[in-house]
């Protein structure tokens, strides 16, 4: 569609402004958000508000998250002034190995950016599963900061695991997308369809089908009174190992024992008068970085300089992280020097206010500015855009200044599609996320963590306003939440507005642009090289990533939340 054919839309479907003065919690379902609030009023902090609603969304949203799948926590603490990252994301099973998947050379790369595996291997099925690290972040996160027993904070969690879950127009797209794998996996089918066929939802008149809980519930009493090690141990643990060894998988119940999530202290970076920490996302640090050398605010909110200088500074940040990023615990991998304000300044030179940097948009050396690591091997890598599903978000703020954001996921839509029937959870597919060539620094290997550009980002300015968010989408969640972030600090935006203003994305290829942007705009962006790629936001394919998002202003004391699309997220407060 040209340009000029193009109708313009107001941003849609969004929340009414929410304010309070006590707590405030955004998610990505209503009952999520709400249980948050619950936590607040009986007398905890934002932190047990965060446990509570993740956990919620873990049952409500089986098809984004789980306890198989994982986690990315940054959390605020106001007493301290400190920073808190929790990755929780998965690990390679021990029996993993860099040439486990054969490489398909004849179908383009997948949507991460990785070679696609013979088979889709890594996609869906047995081997598709890494060891889940949810629930050890989760209540991580409450045993070093929560304040109520973690009993009263699954509390929410529980109920809704006991009632079944209401089947909505979401999840009967879910089904429908993925049917006829479904069928594969007589257990994942028993627990999706309804006489082999897909689920009702609630008509006018009531009824609906719902899926069936309890043994959910169950397990959730178990990690209320054990904590952690009620699901990273014991018979869960066995159950999960027993189940999928005996069908051919490599996950073992000491896998899920012996998991341990990246806890980190990290040291802030600055965006303007923001102190900020994005759970050791790299992409994030440099886009960010990037984007602070310019005068985003005088450029203008619906500006085409805004709009190209983000595009351009998400690509450069895609391309350099996803050529040379590598589990550091593992591979010497340039984590710092992507980070590096000064490797920032040598990628911002490259952008030209009128002339697009030639796509696919080439990597980076971060190197020179990394001085814990030794130069590895490098190989060629192209980029992509990431829109697949599986993935939810929550983020909190109370009274006391206190703030954290969590972006929770089990890969793609219901994960591996493999569903453990003695424990309730659907199992992520997160063995997708590594690069399946050996000599990539984002190989497989035992007890690895792969890339995972998904921004759960917190802000703190003194005196000034906090700020919380974090998204689902895939790699659609980076520019969902940096834009939204920038909005609210460069261009003054109330956050739900930030959240519902018009967004551009760019991994180093194409430049997709929501159609709501004006024309002019848009003819600007093709004609300075943008290869545009124009998409409209809509129920049922959301381009643009869903964006949970909280701020706090410390001389009014005003909490504020703000999400959307409306369709896909929720906001409470009290």
């Amino acid at each position: 569609m040209p340009p000029e054919s193009i109708i313009q839309f107001p941003p849609v479907y969004s929340h009414s402004q929410l304010e309070a003065g006590n707590g405030v919690c955004a998610a990505g379902h209503s009952r999520a958000a709400r249980a948050g609030i619950r936590m607040m009023e009986l007398g905890g902090n934002a932190f047990d508000s965060m446990v509570a609603a993740a956990f919620t969304t873990f049952v409500m949203e089986p098809e984004s998250c789980g306890l198989g799948g994982y986690g990315h926590i940054s959390a605020y603490i106001a007493e301290t002034r400190e920073f808190l990252s929790i990755d929780a994301y998965c690990r390679a099973p021990a029996r993993a190995s860099a040439q486990m998947f054969k490489v398909d050379t004849t179908r383009a790369l997948s949507y991460y950016g990785h070679p696609v595996t013979k088979g889709d291997l890594a996609y869906v099925g047995w081997l598709a599963i890494a060891v889940p690290g949810a629930v050890a972040g989760f209540c991580d996160l409450h045993s070093l900061l929560g304040r109520l027993p973690l009993k009263k904070v699954l509390t929410p969690a529980i109920e809704a695991a006991e009632e079944g879950v209401p089947l909505t127009f979401r999840h009967q797209l879910e089904i429908t997308a993925e049917l006829d794998r479904i069928k594969r996996y007589s257990d994942t089918a028993a627990a999706l369809l309804v006489g082999g066929k897909v689920p009702s939802i609630q008509s006018q008149t009531g009824g609906g089908d719902r899926l069936d809980t309890k043994v959910l519930g169950a397990v959730l009493k178990r990690i209320a009174k054990y904590g952690k090690s009620g699901f990273h141990g014991g018979p869960i643990a066995e159950e999960i190992g027993n189940y999928i060894r005996s069908n051919g998988g490599i996950l073992s119940a000491n896998d899920v024992s012996t998991y341990k999530p990246r806890i980190l202290r990290e040291s802030p970076s600055i965006y303007r008068n923001h102190r900020y920490v994005s759970c050791y996302d790299q992409v994030a640090y440099e886009a960010l970085n990037i984007l602070g050398q310019f005068d985003v605010r005088g450029l203008g909110a619906d500006s085409f300089g805004y709009r190209h200088i983000t595009a351009e500074s998400l690509a450069l940040a895609f391309a350099d992280n996803m050529m040379h990023y590598g589990d550091p615990d593992f591979v010497d991998s340039p984590v710092n020097g992507l980070s590096s304000l000064d490797f920032a300044k040598v990628r911002r030179r490259l952008i030209k206010i009128n002339k697009a940097l030639p796509r696919p948009v080439k990597a980076g050396d971060p190197w020179p500015f990394e001085t814990c690591f030794s130069k590895p091997k490098q190989v060629d890598l192209s980029t992509t855009l990431a829109r697949r599903k599986g993935t939810s978000c929550v983020a909190t703020a109370d009274s006391k200044g206190n703030l954290a954001s969590a972006c929770v996921s089990i890969g793609s839509s219901y994960g591996s599609l493999i569903y453990i029937p003695q424990v309730g959870i659907f199992m992520n597919n997160a063995m997708q996320n590594f690069d399946p060539r050996p000599d990539h620094p984002s190989h497989i290997a035992p007890g690895k963590m792969p890339i995972f550009a998904a921004p759960a980002l917190v802000s703190s300015a003194r005196g000034g306003l906090s700020f919380a968010a974090s998204g689902s989408g895939g790699y659609r969640i980076e520019p969902g939440v940096l834009q939204t972030f920038m909005n609210h600090v460069d261009h003054k935006m109330a956050v739900q507005k930030a959240v519902d203003h018009p967004r551009v994305h760019s991994q180093g290829g194409p430049t997709y642009v929501d159609s709501r942007i004006d024309a002019s705009v848009i003819r600007r962006l093709q004609k300075v090289g943008h290869d545009v790629c124009i998409l409209t936001e809509q129920p049922g394919a959301n381009h643009f990533g869903r964006v949970a998002a909280v701020t706090r202003n410390a001389r009014t004391r005003v909490l504020s939340a703000g999400a959307g699309p409306a369709w896909m997220t929720s906001i409470a407060g009290f």
